[in-house]
């Protein structure tokens, strides 16, 4: 324990040069190993801030002239957020300094104060704390816009320009849809590299804890028409679990194209409309999302990922008619991994929900080797907030999906399956496009495919009849020449 407070410290007090910050960082993993030595602690909550409630939370604004970095030639603003309503356990915030020779590399602490918040209505408590922090940037224009923000446990959001927050990241997921109860790490600490003025990206530093886990992360944010942030984590575990979820994405669908059918004026709600997967071997893969009667848990078995990730491919505003949450802004988040993640699954997580206030899709990796008490694992990854989805699939790509019975028979189930790509449109109109269908659980009675009207988009029609006792998997591409044109479509009907 000696020890332990010996590196804390370090950490909070020392001058550490910006020109050796990997020596920072270096610091941190020694203090997350040791910390995952030690019995995890919970972090007490802000009494003074229990009774902001969801409607006084909404009200609280961060005052203008207590913005981080207000006063300089930065581009890069942080604001933070009061503990309250859901986020009742307090975060510790610190700043390494890099504007000058007598303050460069000092680490200095943020105390909170509720004359930093403006409260509304709601009474002032007479203490608050931390509960996170969001960046903002000339992202848009000259106005600073928010770029990503740290709130609640490990989760963050990054956004890109012209985005409204929809889908988040999570720092790791532990035990998710899973019979033993879902840990949720908590990000306990911070540090903000303050930025140069011609700086592009801005450095993060946080102390991830749970009861299974501790860990050091870097971030390093760069916003942009793709604002991305670069993810080292490195984790060391204090028991064995049986599931750990690297880049976790967290989102929400109500209802879409295929249902399910509600009593409301959008026709559709969602933050993503499905998966993508660009797996080791190289195939592209998109799995429409859903809004099941019963959890649903999807696994796509792959070694290296080179990519996955939770994405919004309608951007249309008349297919969700609401101008207020305006979901066809929403951001797609894409998984990059860097370097050899071995053998494993990305895991798709369908939670049955009836509000669009809940979010009840996840998706991440799991390695297949067993995460046991002891281990020290490392990940690295790239992640963006996106908007440009045709670029990750540009020659033939999913961009609908609608699901009926056929004639009244609810045991036979018609997908119709729409295309589009570059490739696609520069195919010459005789050109024949085939498709090739994989059907296992079930029975494939018709595959057909036609061409919109006024367009160069494809329709693949599918009518499958699942076994009575067992799901069917579909997966299905386009093809011309005997050449795949498309990514994989891939489905899973249940009877």
């Amino acid at each position: 324990m000696v020890r332990l407070v010996a590196l804390l410290v370090m950490l909070v007090g020392a001058s550490l040069s910006t020109a050796h910050a990997s020596d920072f960082f270096d610091k941190l993993i020694d203090r997350a190993r040791l910390s995952a030595t030690q019995p995890f602690a919970k972090e007490a909550p802000v009494p003074d801030t229990a009774k902001l409630g969801y409607d006084a939370y909404r009200g609280i604004r961060f005052r203008p002239d207590s913005i981080l970095w207000r006063d300089k030639k930065s581009r890069f603003h942080v604001e933070f957020f009061p503990t309250g309503f859901l986020y009742q356990t307090p975060v510790k915030m610190y700043v390494i300094h890099r504007s000058g020779p007598e303050t460069e590399g000092a680490v200095r602490a943020l105390s909170p104060s509720p004359e930093m918040f403006d409260f509304g209505t709601a009474e002032p408590p007479a203490n608050v704390g931390f509960a996170g922090f969001k960046v903002t940037h000339p992202l848009n224009g000259l106005k600073f816009d928010e770029i990503v923000s740290f709130l609640g446990a490990s989760y963050f959001r990054p956004i890109g320009k012209g985005h409204v927050y929809g889908a988040s990241a999570r720092g790791l997921a532990i035990d998710t849809a899973q019979p033993r109860s879902e840990e949720f790490p908590e990000f306990r600490e911070f540090w903000l590299v303050e930025p140069a003025p011609g700086d592009r990206s801005m450095t993060i530093y946080a102390l991830l804890e749970s009861p299974g886990s501790s860990g050091a992360y870097a971030f390093v944010v760069t916003p942009g028409e793709r604002t991305t942030v670069d993810v080292d984590a490195r984790l060391f575990m204090r028991h064995g679990v049986s599931m750990l979820g690297i880049a976790p994405l967290t989102s929400m669908f109500l209802s879409g194209k295929s249902g399910p059918w509600r009593d409301d004026f959008r026709p559709e709600v969602h933050d993503s409309d499905g998966l993508a997967l660009l797996t080791g071997g190289g195939e592209r893969i998109w799995r429409p999302l859903a809004n099941p009667g019963s959890l649903q848990v999807s696994s796509f078995v792959d070694n290296n990922p080179r990519g996955f990730g939770l994405q919004q491919r309608e951007r249309d505003f008349n297919r969700y008619q609401d101008g207020v949450a305006k979901y066809e802004t929403r951001p797609s988040l894409w998984v990059e991994p860097k370097g050899d993640w071995g053998e494993g699954e990305v895991r798709l997580v369908e939670i049955p929900t009836p509000s669009e206030y809940h979010d009840n899709i996840v998706a991440f990796w799991v390695s297949r080797w067993p995460v046991e008490k002891g281990a020290a694992l490392a990940y690295r990854y790239r992640l963006s907030a996106l908007g440009d989805e045709a670029a990750l699939a540009p020659e033939a790509r999913v961009v609908a999906t609608r699901q009926a019975s056929v004639d009244g028979n609810n045991k036979v189930r018609r997908l119709v399956v729409e295309f589009e790509g570059d490739t696609l449109a520069r195919l010459p109109e005789q050109r024949v496009v085939e498709s090739n269908v994989e059907v296992n659980g079930g029975k494939l009675l018709r595959a057909e495919i036609d061409r919109i009207p006024g367009s160069a988009n494809r329709r693949l029609f599918l009518d499958v009849e699942p076994e009575s006792r067992r799901a069917a998997d579909i997966r299905a591409f386009l093809t011309v020449g005997g050449k795949r044109l498309s990514e994989t479509f891939s489905i899973q009907l249940r009877p």
